[in-house]
């Protein structure tokens, strides 16, 4: 749950798991019960693995009032954004617990109704858990930046109703705020209200959290009535549009996340990796352009992205690293071709889609002398050399097939005959045994290396983008390839399917690759298949994981990943689309 400004998690009882904020120099801050991950372990696979696995795992404890720890309970959302537990103690009291970050605020509320059973309950909301503030883990898989310490020293304590962590070193405040003792009669309901808040100074936290803490009885129907009545304004009300709904209220409530006047970070996701990468945050943003491309809510996140893009974040050398901090710090300073371009791509969908060309006027000296700089990077037979692949993985083959669609395609309208320039050194670079090689090392696809990978999107775009045509026999013997056992990233098994050897399991992005297979070739069949089996391996809200188990379904890594779900919702909202 979020608000675009603090997002967080909660157990299926309505205990706190987190909650966080964009911090200006740690890039996020969170209040959390997960102990620190070892700045020694960071590289390690293993280490990062089994530190996800802790985040995600139903041992964990949890922070929040005492009444939520007995009982048991059920979860749900309301309007697919917000989290409801019903917790039932027999003979006791019936508790439901609705867990909100309301507009605009730098906090977050809990509103307990507490139903007395044959007797009235006294009730003392008590605090339970262990809480630490802390600068987020980002727990990476593949190597990157290293981050310097971050220096920390909390003070904690309690005064009456009030809980508050001051750290000045950290630079970062949060305080809770309980309601005071009361008396629920027999066979009545009377609601409580919990507020969690950030502030910059202990001052400005607690004056928040007791703020939000006096209003909530007031917000919280304001926040479900305005969230039922956006679907509605925005068409999105259907039984059918559960994962386009769910999509969409993780984009704005927790993928969002604001970073300074006018500007939004869009995370790859809140918990496990609240960094920036272009590429995520691209399908995040053009879903949500698809939606509703003149909605105030939607021109908040897209707009303050590409004002984030192009105003605040670092690019060292010149270009956008490969992951950054929500604010603006890079964070890996690694070469990616498609980085690059993802960017100019928005710009150009924003003003198509909005019909507001503000912002593509306003960036396009930025954006022509980017490109013309990375058109200078063009080796003497046209093709440009990347660090790592869209999988954060080095490859020793440094021309990478897809990127070069990608740069084909931001060129393609503004700029033909760079364009026709770039697609002709493709189609000589990268064609070898019949298909597209994944990445070569040299001219005349020396050094081929082939291979499919669920991030290479554009490879399966190429044709409606019109790089090639559908019929191409070079493009589809290179998706046959793709989806066989000859490929290292198809994973075999009652779920079997495309996925990544940066995780070595099928991808719902590879799924939705060969949904878009499917359109293009025209195979009904296929595509259904493809969307059964993103629906067989969904979270019970709705979201979708970075990699599933190809026997079991089970997530086998990232419960919580916004680019999946952007994807998915993109293409439900348009069953024609074949390409972005």
């Amino acid at each position: 749950m979020g608000n675009g400004i603090v997002s967080g998690t909660v157990t299926p009882n309505g205990l706190w798991l987190s909650l966080g904020i964009t911090h200006p120099v740690h890039g996020r801050v969170v209040l959390t019960d997960m102990p620190a991950f070892p700045d020694e372990e960071r590289g390690d696979q293993p280490a990062a693995r089994r530190y996800r696995a802790d985040l995600a795992a139903r041992s964990r404890k949890g922070f929040g009032p005492v009444l939520l720890l007995p009982g048991e309970a059920e979860s749900f959302l309301v309007e697919d954004s917000l989290p409801l537990a019903v917790i039932d103690h027999p003979g006791y009291a019936r508790i439901e617990v609705l867990t909100l970050a309301p507009r605009g605020r730098r906090g977050a509320l809990q509103i307990l109704r507490i139903a007395a059973r044959e007797k009235g309950v006294g009730i003392g909301i008590e605090w339970q858990g262990k809480m630490r503030l802390a600068r987020a883990a980002y727990t990476q898989l593949t190597p990157g930046g290293a981050l310097p310490a971050a220096p920390s020293n909390t003070t904690t304590s309690q005064d009456g109703q009030l809980i508050w962590f001051d750290d000045r070193q950290l630079g970062a405040s949060a305080a809770i705020a309980l309601p005071p003792h009361a008396t629920v009669p027999a066979g009545m309901s009377l609601p409580f209200a919990v507020a969690i808040a950030f502030g910059d100074t202990l001052e400005d936290a607690v004056r928040e959290a007791v703020q939000l803490a006096g209003e909530g009885h007031d917000l919280v129907g304001a926040e479900v009535r305005d969230r039922r009545s956006w679907w509605t304004g925005i068409g999105r009300d259907g039984d059918s549009d559960h994962a386009i709904r769910r999509a969409t209220a993780y984009a704005i409530d927790c993928a969002a996340a604001q970073a300074g006047e006018g500007l939004v970070a869009v995370l790859a996701d809140h918990e496990i990796l609240p960094l920036v990468w272009t590429r995520d945050a691209y399908y995040v943003c053009r879903m949500l352009l698809e939606l509703a491309p003149r909605d105030e809510r939607v021109r908040a996140v897209v707009d303050g992205f590409l004002r984030w893009l192009f105003e605040a974040a670092e690019r060292p050398a010149g270009w956008w690293p490969r992951a950054s901090l929500a604010n603006g710090a890079a964070k890996d300073p690694a070469f990616q071709l498609d980085q690059q371009l993802f960017p100019f791509l928005l710009l150009e969908d924003h003003a198509r889609l909005t019909g507001d060309a503000a912002l593509r006027d306003r960036y396009a000296p930025r954006r022509e002398e980017m490109l013309r700089a990375l058109l200078g990077k063009r080796t003497t037979f046209g093709l440009i050399a990347t660090d790592e692949t869209p999988a954060d993985d080095p490859l020793e083959q440094p021309f990478h097939f897809s990127s070069h669609v990608l740069l084909w395609r931001v060129l393609r309208d503004s700029a033909p005959r760079d364009a026709a320039e770039v697609r002709d050194a493709t189609l000589r670079g990268f064609v070898d045994s019949g298909r597209f090689a994944y990445a070569v090392r040299g001219a005349g696809a020396e050094g081929p290396r082939h291979y499919h990978d669920a991030n290479d999107l554009p490879t399966v775009f190429a044709p409606a983008w019109g790089f090639c045509d559908a019929d191409d026999a070079t493009w589809r013997a290179t998706t046959r390839f793709a989806w066989s056992d000859a490929n290292d990233g198809y994973f075999a098994g009652a779920l079997g399917g495309l996925g990544s050897l940066h995780t070595p399991h099928p991808w719902p992005l590879g799924d939705l690759q060969e949904i878009v297979v499917a359109r293009t070739l025209g195979d009904a069949a296929r595509e259904r298949r493809g969307w059964q089996r993103l629906d067989r391996v969904e979270m019970w809200d709705g979201l979708l994981p970075e990699a599933y188990d190809e026997t079991t379904g089970a997530v086998a890594s990232r419960h919580h990943f916004a680019w999946p779900a952007a994807l998915r919702a993109l293409l439900a909202l348009d069953p024609m689309l074949k390409a972005p």
